[in-house]
């Protein structure tokens, strides 16, 4: 694998993007988890960290970056669309 940013962001984009289209399109959510609808992207933020840290192990810093960058990014557009109040 490259040690490259772009890299590291189409890794940390693939997982949030297939839960909101799962949440979005399906009702999977309606049937595993209906009492948490933020648990399928817990999840997928959970999938996104399990790859940071294969990522940092094996020596790709960059790759890293890019998947945590995606990942707080995805994170603060489910706050904004979801309204979430803090």
């Amino acid at each position: 694998m490259r040690n490259n940013l772009w890299v590291g962001s189409g890794i940390g984009i693939a997982f949030p993007l297939l839960a909101f289209l799962l949440v979005r399109f399906t009702d999977i959510e309606l049937h595993f988890l209906p009492e948490k609808p933020m648990a399928t992207y817990a999840i997928a933020v959970l999938i996104n960290l399990i790859f940071l840290r294969f990522a940092y192990r094996s020596g790709n810093d960059q790759v890293g970056k890019g998947i945590i960058i995606m990942t707080f990014l995805a994170m603060i557009l489910y706050l904004i669309t979801h309204k979430v109040t803090v």
